[in-house]
């Protein structure tokens, strides 16, 4: 039911129904505390190829299609923003960015137009040239905000609001006797998440140690045939493919790894230390840096230096650190839900004033 004395709030984009980007979304459109505030719903530029996104958004106003066609889904998205009576389209696409700026003057519109985006401008399926046709930005790092700025955005009409982990009950213990490494991501080889560096790397250690991988890619099947050609990797690689809730299959874990080119935030870095998992990350673009505390709930290396990999990955499985599971956890208190929406609302409502 409408809540007509809150501002009426749709955010638009494109998803494909499962990841990061989804579980920000999903936890965005169900918020009791963002939803007791703002009328919000979900207007979906084209089909989505994971049916069970829907699942958890049944009392979320969400407008779905099974447009694929380019030209169709603009028209639709069009049609939409003409008759669109609410204060603000939150944008998570560039490229619609113009699309509703164009609208908004033809016809005289009202919204606000915000753009939301999930990514470091290094995706260059992303066109940041067309952020300068949104009036407000939300940014989810500090990384990503200087890049909006590097547009010709004015620092004040962007606001940093992360995203947001749900705190969990459960610890992750490390085990004692060996060191168990997790990945939970895509499976490319090179490219954003350069998973072969990860593995080249952990060729090389020495001691007792297992590295478990959850996801899947495109690149699967060359990273199983890549760790069978490697002797140190052939038994201590584990594939377990995608798994929709990889955290419930985990008993323990001495820390997780991410050796990203870029990334938007670095949502599975924060979800393994709300359970105290530490974690060791390349300091790429965008959000590593504002997670990790260096040697307090993990570390960061340069991008692609993997001996500063090396030397971490080994001070874990010799056991040479020890990080305290209740600070790992601690240390994101900022990220977890309850400070996250409200920072969502305020940051919205002063948008709109």
């Amino acid at each position: 039911m409408m809540k007509n004395n809150n501002p009426n709030i749709s955010v638009i984009g494109t998803v494909a129904g499962r990841g990061g980007l989804e579980t920000v979304l999903t936890h965005v459109l169900t918020s009791s505390i963002i939803n007791r505030d703002l009328n919000i719903s979900f207007f979906i530029f084209r089909k989505v190829e994971f049916k069970d996104f829907f699942a958890n958004l049944k009392d979320v106003k969400v407008y779905q299609t099974n447009l694929t066609n380019n030209l169709l889904c603009l028209l639709r998205l069009m049609i939409f923003l003409v008759f669109f009576q609410g204060d603000a389209v939150v944008i998570m696409t560039p490229n619609i960015i113009p699309v509703a700026n164009l609208i908004k003057k033809i016809f005289l519109k009202r919204y606000r137009i915000i753009s939301w985006m999930h990514n470091s401008n290094q995706d260059q399926a992303l066109d940041y040239t067309k952020l300068n046709k949104a009036e407000d930005h939300l940014a989810i790092s500090n990384e990503i905000k200087q890049e909006i700025v590097n547009e010709g955005v004015a620092p004040e009409q962007i606001k940093v609001i992360f995203n947001p982990i749900k705190p969990e009950q459960r610890t992750i213990l490390p085990l004692e006797n060996e060191c168990r490494l997790i990945y939970i991501s895509r499976i490319l080889l090179d490219g954003q998440k350069n998973l072969r560096g990860l593995l080249n790397c952990l060729s090389n250690l020495s001691g007792k140690w297992t590295f478990e991988i959850y996801g899947k890619g495109p690149d699967f099947a060359e990273a199983q045939r890549l760790v069978e050609q490697k002797p140190n990797l052939k038994d201590k690689v584990i594939f377990k493919g995608w798994v929709s809730d990889p955290w419930k299959q985990i008993k323990n874990a001495n820390a997780l790894l991410l050796n990203s080119n870029y990334e938007g935030f670095g949502m599975v870095l924060a979800e393994a230390m709300s359970y105290g998992v530490p974690c060791i990350s390349s300091d790429c673009v965008a959000g590593p840096s504002d997670i990790i505390k260096q040697g307090v709930n993990g570390f960061l290396y340069p991008v692609n230096d993997e001996e500063a990999l090396h030397v971490y990955l080994q001070k874990f499985v010799s056991h040479q650190v020890n990080f305290d599971s209740q600070t790992v956890k601690s240390s994101i208190d900022f990220l977890y839900e309850n400070q996250y929406d409200e920072r969502f609302v305020k940051v919205i409502e002063d948008f709109l004033k």
